[in-house]
């Protein structure tokens, strides 16, 4: 565990830097995950083009990329928003030196830092955005100070579901890839 600042300025500074080591694990996670859902797409809309009869191709060409699109919108906005956790850590620690008065804020801080470093790395992300709601609660009451700080939290809190949605979805698309073949060669048409 890397020494722990004590002053006020430093518990903000600190915890900013813990959101950004996070963000960094998560983004290694959503990069996986986007691989993952683009061959799923593109394999379930090539999959469909070739099983709809030629009179429901222009439907499926449409529907097709909304439907096969879903799952990767939905993980590309999680990698958007981990990415812009990096990019804007000296604002947050700003905002949050701004709000260490609050005790709420004080502590779910606290309890950020606190966390040991190389179990961070290893405790499962889903445990780890479970456990910064303390911090998203605390700070939702600052959300009009707080806009990068609230954006980074969401980023790491709201990243489970979508990456849920996304590998959920994909897995989705790889069943109907493998039924619409299976009926198509089935029916022979």
């Amino acid at each position: 565990m890397s020494q722990r600042p004590f002053d006020l300025a430093g518990i903000a500074d600190f915890a900013s830097q813990r959101l950004v080591t996070i963000a960094d694990r998560a983004t290694s996670l959503a990069k996986g995950v986007t691989l993952f859902a683009a061959v799923g797409g593109v394999l379930a809309y090539a999959v469909g083009m070739f099983v709809f009869p030629p009179s429901s191709r222009v439907f499926w060409a449409i529907a097709g990329i909304v439907v096969c699109g879903a799952p990767l919108l939905a993980i590309l906005a999680a990698v958007r928003r981990l990415r812009r956790v990096r990019r804007t850590v000296p604002q947050t620690a700003a905002e949050l030196r701004s709000v260490m008065d609050d005790k709420a804020m004080l502590t779910a801080l606290t309890e950020l830092i606190d966390r040991n470093e190389g179990s961070e790395r290893t405790t499962p992300l889903v445990k780890l955005g479970s456990e910064l709601n303390n911090l998203r609660k605390a700070s939702a009451s600052h959300r009009d100070v707080l806009t990068n700080a609230w954006q980074s939290i969401t980023a790491l809190t709201t990243l489970p579901g979508l990456a849920a949605l996304a590998t959920i979805g994909t897995i989705a698309l790889f069943a109907f890839s493998a039924i619409a073949v299976v009926v198509r060669l089935l029916l022979g048409t």
